[in-house]
């Protein structure tokens, strides 16, 4: 499928006005660097830290920080921080004497690009990670002046779709990002017995034992078939290769995490089909558990297999672990209260930034057609646009007005929430998000738009 808009489309997104800093306060993009053994340099090392200490982490050494940049910064992703040049003599002058030097940032952000399953596409996606601001500097207008500063450079370089995870969940739908893909947080009983998890399935090929360091090349191959068979799934930044791996504890930022332990799958067909990672939560729990670090398989017989595998581990009662609110291993489970939900939490936000793009690479449920009235507050992609699905595949084109009966409204914010299907329009009209005329066949509308299965995100940024 085309991720391109048609030649005779007349739509263009509009980058938004990028809102200035406050006085006394300057913004400085970079790529990060480092020497030939791997130490960044100073302008790197010191976004680093402040990106750190803005999520309540450690003050790097400078050896952490050489595995902190080959974790997250080698890949090269565009750096911005926002520095203070100026400020009341006093403040100048006990930042000078007791504040970190000129090229600690007092904000910073990072983004990069990657790509975003659809269900049809791996669509390019502007990624955004790392974003803080130093308490002592809010309310200067900050984030906002990062936020247009960024999607200005995503739609100059053409990206359809913005994405993060957030930390906080009232941030950032001002800027028109909506939940597009959530998680469940699940505690399941493997203390035995008929409390305990037990698959119905009887069991087909063989789990083994592996060791984290010399798995590299089976996560790529496995990664590959569960990126492409997921809808929701974000490619994969180097660090979780350095996790999962082991030879890279973020907890510590040693240099490697010795207490991670793994085990494959082995298809029928002695191909690979999953691996999870887990490690002990410690002898002084209770009940005793394992928390599962990562579970990718290629298809559902490996992703039950591997629980059937965790289930069966002597010496804990329980495993910890999140994934997909529609998990299917509860429902293969003779017991399924022995699988326990403890939090549903966002995890994936969608910003569209080019609607005939996003919606042309967008999976949809039958054919049908539409037209939607977009509004944006921050212009970039406001709008009215007709969408036409023939054959499951989607035509989409801009109008001055509606051109069909079936027409709707609705805000940037909420077209990300429906773009991956993890709500659906019935949903967001019944939450007064979406409105429509008296005549709109609500039936067929949701029959086009809505999708069978929710979307799953296994990476966070």
């Amino acid at each position: 499928m085309s991720t391109t808009t048609t030649p005779d489309d007349p739509f263009t997104p509009q980058p938004p006005h990028v809102s200035p800093l406050a006085e006394g306060l300057t913004g400085r993009g970079f790529t990060p660097a480092a020497d030939a053994e791997g130490n960044p340099d100073a302008a790197t090392a010191a976004f680093a830290r402040a990106m750190e200490q803005g999520f309540y982490q450690p003050y790097l050494s400078d050896e952490q920080l050489s595995r902190v940049y080959q974790a997250y910064f080698s890949h090269g992703p565009y750096c911005y921080g926002v520095y203070p040049v100026a400020d009341e003599p006093a403040v100048e002058r006990v930042r000078e004497h007791y504040g970190f030097h000129a090229e600690y940032p007092v904000a910073t952000w990072a983004d990069f690009d990657k790509t975003l399953n659809t269900g049809v596409d791996l669509l390019p996606a502007r990624l955004i990670t790392g974003v803080t601001v130093n308490a002592a500097y809010r309310r200067r207008g900050i984030l906002r002046h990062m936020m247009t500063h960024a999607l200005a450079r995503a739609v100059t370089d053409g990206a359809p779709v913005a994405a993060l995870t957030a930390s906080e969940g009232g941030i950032y739908g001002r800027f028109g990002f909506g939940v597009a893909a959530r998680e469940a947080h699940v505690e399941v009983n493997t203390a035995g017995g008929p409390g305990g998890f037990e698959l119905r399935t009887p069991p087909t090929g063989r789990v083994v034992p592996a060791d984290p360091s010399r798995l590299e090349a089976a996560i790529a191959e496995v990664w590959e078939g569960f990126h492409r068979r997921t809808r929701g799934s974000v490619d994969r930044q180097q660090v979780y290769t350095e996790f999962a791996t082991a030879r890279l504890n973020v907890e510590e930022w040693s240099t490697w995490n010795r207490s991670m332990r793994a085990a494959i799958h082995v298809r029928a067909d002695g191909r690979i089909g999953g691996i999870v990672w887990w490690t002990h939560a410690g002898w002084e729990t209770e009940p005793t558990r394992v928390e599962v670090r990562d579970l990718l398989a290629v298809d559902e017989t490996s992703h039950r297999e591997l629980w059937r595998y965790l289930a069966s581990l002597d010496l804990a009662d329980q495993v910890r672990a999140t994934t997909a609110v529609e998990d299917p291993a509860p429902w293969a489970a003779r017991n399924p209260r022995s699988w326990r939900v403890t939090r549903i939490k966002d995890v994936l936000w969608i910003r569209v930034l080019n609607p005939v793009t996003a919606l042309q690479s967008r999976q949809w449920g039958t054919d049908g057609e539409f037209s939607l009235s977009l509004t944006d507050p921050m212009g970039i992609a406001s709008g009215v646009f007709t969408v036409s699905v023939s054959a499951g595949v989607a035509q989409v084109s801009s109008s001055q007005s509606p051109t069909t009966p079936q027409h709707i409204s609705l805000d940037i914010e909420s077209l990300g929430s429906l773009y991956l299907g993890d709500v659906s329009v019935l949903t967001l009209r019944d939450a007064g998000r979406i409105t429509a005329g008296e005549d709109l066949d609500w039936a067929a509308l949701s029959a086009t738009v809505d999708l069978k299965d929710r979307p799953f995100c296994a990476t966070h940024f």
